[in-house]
């Protein structure tokens, strides 16, 4: 896989993520792929499989946080590894809290992305959830669901 290769991807990454498309950002995943998560409220995830990470998505699609904010875009900084099949990825999104209505634009995640040939082996994302809580207004009803 090349370099414009893997930018396509990107684009169409973050696309996906603009429009909650999980089911096509998942798409880009092999088989084996492995999605991590190591800064969690629960000390982190690492999903091994296609399928594991579709039913994660899954989830985050039905979790009622996500549906608290509206998004505008979602845009990257793309930086390459010398290997040429590892990138580095600044998410950044632009959009509104439905709660306040106030607009925000913040760094929404930063991700270690490892590719093959045939797409995403290893996906290590680091994401801003505080920030986009508080950015969109709903830090006090995400800190609520970590009580009990």
């Amino acid at each position: 896989m090349n370099e414009l290769k893997i930018n396509a991807i990107i684009q169409d990454l973050s696309n996906s993520l603009q429009t909650r498309s999980y089911d096509r950002f998942v798409s880009y995943f092999t088989e084996n792929a492995i999605f991590e998560i190591p800064f969690t409220v629960n000390g982190g995830a690492v999903i091994k499989g296609k399928e594991n990470i579709k039913k994660h998505f899954d989830n985050v699609q039905q979790n009622p946080l996500t549906k608290l904010i509206e998004i505008e875009s979602v845009y990257t900084k793309i930086y390459h590894c010398a290997d040429d099949l590892t990138v580095t990825v600044e998410y950044f999104t632009k959009g509104k809290s439905l709660a306040t209505n106030e607009a925000f634009k913040i760094q929404s995640s930063i991700a270690l992305i490892q590719f093959d040939a045939s797409g995403i082996v290893y996906y290590k994302d680091f994401p801003n959830t505080l920030g986009i809580a508080q950015k969109a207004g709903v830090l006090s009803q995400l800190a609520a669901t970590w009580i009990n």
